[in-house]
């Protein structure tokens, strides 16, 4: 598992190669959640999902093949952004860690 940096900002987007893999991903409020963009390699596999606490971004194993992301929060609290590099922190998990 490793852990990626998020500022303390409603809206942010960047992108990180792990394992010869690009990815970028775009992390915004939308109301009282966040919601997740997800591009590998250019091709866009989530747009818009919800992210849930301690659950994977991508939520399909067939396009999670390369590793998946998620919001690792105390207590099951929903992620939000005013926690981000305080209690909330991002995650990515290697295919291995997933069970694939």
């Amino acid at each position: 598992m490793i852990e990626l940096d998020l500022i303390r900002v409603p809206n942010q987007s960047f992108s990180v190669t792990i394992a010869d893999v690009v990815w970028e991903l775009t992390i915004k409020t939308a109301r009282r959640c966040m919601v997740a963009d997800v591009v590998r390699d250019g091709r866009v596999l989530v747009q818009g999902q919800r992210i849930i606490a301690d659950a994977p971004i991508i939520p399909y194993r067939y396009l999670s093949t390369q590793g998946n992301f998620a919001i690792l929060t105390p207590d099951g609290e929903l992620p939000w952004w005013e926690s981000f590099g305080d209690t909330h922190m991002l995650v990515y998990m290697t295919p291995e860690e997933l069970g694939l």
